[in-house]
């Protein structure tokens, strides 16, 4: 059965691009002109990837995205877009968007972008469908999209979100870069700003932190990335040198 593609843009011709590029790739495309048509395209039947304005007659895209993850669409995002300014990227990356396009755009490179998307969310899905990873008091059931803690309840995470907290989540104590985060969650052949790592950290960060300001789970470890600890696992010192990072002490369970 053929990946569904939704695409949401108030601009006919774009849409009719866009589907047409996809269609003659194999995809099974639906268009919607506005976002209250989305709702009925992406939520009554299974989308492998939603494409998306940010300018739509009756919303935003920000504002849609952010409504259909409420309404639980937890798959992959893509906004192709003419705005281009670094604060809309920044805010669709933080709105959990896989990639964010800029018009004009060539239609070969969008489905190529589009297929490498579905594959790797699909990959992602089947090895970790039913997985449950622990760290301390730190429980991420990766089939449910959903984090929960002896600090905070359960809260729902975006597939992407969940991506980098699982890779951290999986090497406690150990601090991983943001070259190394993006080779594992955007692939070898991800073009874009590399800043996004820490734009989804931020947001990660309100999820799963008491105190999103002085975080006790996911920590920056200074010149080199990021690392998940929680109580019991190995003291890290946050404040060295990448060539002086070093384990100082375990915390007492």
């Amino acid at each position: 059965m053929a990946d569904r593609v939704v695409i949401v843009d108030g601009d006919s011709l774009t849409a009719k691009l866009m589907c047409f590029a996809l269609e003659d790739a194999g995809f099974e495309v639906a268009v919607a002109m506005c976002g209250e048509d989305a709702f009925d395209l992406v939520l009554t039947r299974e989308t492998s990837l939603l494409i998306l304005d940010i300018n739509l007659p009756d919303t935003d895209g920000f504002a849609l995205l952010s409504e259909l993850r409420a309404r639980r669409y937890a798959g992959p995002s893509i906004f192709v877009t003419a705005r281009g300014g670094i604060a809309d990227k920044l805010r669709g990356f933080a709105l959990g968007a896989e990639d964010y396009i800029v018009k004009p755009f060539e239609p070969l490179e969008l489905v190529a972008r589009v297929a490498c998307i579905i594959r790797r969310v699909r990959r992602a899905d089947l090895m970790t469908m039913g997985t449950i990873v622990r760290a301390g008091d730190a429980e991420l059931s990766i089939g449910e999209l959903s984090y929960r803690s002896g600090a905070i309840d359960a809260t729902s995470l975006t597939p992407t979100e969940m991506r980098i907290l699982e890779v951290l989540m999986r090497n406690p104590t150990v601090a991983i870069s943001r070259e190394r985060l993006i080779e594992r969650i955007w692939g070898y052949d991800f073009i874009g700003e590399t800043n996004r790592v820490d734009v989804y950290i931020r947001r990660i960060r309100c999820k799963i932190e008491p105190d999103p300001d002085r975080p006790r789970y996911l920590h920056t470890v200074r010149g080199i990335g990021y690392l998940f600890r929680t109580e019991g696992s190995i003291q890290v010192d946050l404040s060295a040198t990448p060539r002086k990072l070093k384990v100082v002490q375990a915390i007492p369970a």
